[in-house]
């Protein structure tokens, strides 16, 4: 799955998840662009590796709920970059709680940095896609955005929306760009450390493989939606969960 000479911006990706899809998007050929919020130390060092792998690889401060850091940050692509071809709306962070001890806040922030934030560089990408006629577009979802989960309607809502975002600009932007979602399960990432030091064994009970995934393993589901073999898929939102959703 070759990715020579393309161009991917991949957002949050300084960590987790986001690390290993720029790092396997390097691996396959392509040169990315890595946005990152606060984690400057850790998105220099995705930097230098995907570099090792003979890509061009540069780092962006933005906070993606932000349209005009947004809208700064596609400025920068263009001039370093010049095209994108690829991009991965990563970006995400969990925190639970009780539907009746949730703040205005805690509800604004979690729909704007995930759904809002899908928007936001979804809208930029389109820009530069549409004159290119080609391009595509993963967005991270969950499957919580299938399940739901008590303590986190915030982040299942807008897990949620980001579905119903991708299916309905597929049909927007087809045939030229497509667009799908990878909803993964529980995955080793720093996401969980919150959550307690037995919160990941207690959770893989209840996942039909009985354990969570590693970010390389979903990476890998994004890499074969960004690569050729993927060019009849739009509007399809992959599940590497562990079986926890079955679907079809």
């Amino acid at each position: 799955m070759k990715l020579t000479g393309k161009v991917a911006l991949i957002t949050g990706a300084s960590k987790g998840i986001g690390r290993a899809i720029a790092l396997e998007f390097a691996k396959a050929g392509a040169s990315v662009l890595i946005n990152y919020h606060s984690s400057r130390r850790k998105a220099e060092e995705v930097q230098k590796q995907a570099e090792s792998y003979g890509v061009k690889a540069r780092i962006y401060q933005a906070d993606v709920s932000d349209s005009g850091q947004v809208r700064e940050m596609y400025a920068f692509l263009d001039q370093e970059f010049g095209t994108i071809d690829i991009l991965v709306n990563n970006a995400g962070f969990a925190k639970g709680s009780a539907v009746e001890e949730m703040s205005d806040e805690l509800w604004d922030r979690m729909i704007r940095v995930h759904l809002y934030g899908t928007f936001y560089n979804c809208r930029e990408a389109v820009k530069r896609m549409k004159v290119k006629k080609s391009g595509k577009i993963i967005n991270i979802s969950s499957d919580l955005g299938q399940l739901g989960c008590e303590a986190f309607s915030h982040y299942s809502a807008a897990k949620g929306g980001i579905n119903a975002f991708t299916k309905s600009l597929a049909r927007e932007l087809a045939p030229e760009i497509l667009v799908n979602a990878v909803a993964p399960s529980g995955t080793w990432t720093d996401i969980l450390i919150p959550f307690g030091e037995n919160y990941a064994e207690i959770e893989a009970q209840k996942y039909p493989l009985k354990r969570l995934a590693q970010p390389e393993e979903i990476a890998k589901s994004v890499l074969f939606l960004a690569s050729d073999y993927a060019n009849f898929y739009t509007g399809q939102i992959l599940g590497p969960n562990g079986g926890v959703v079955m679907n079809g």
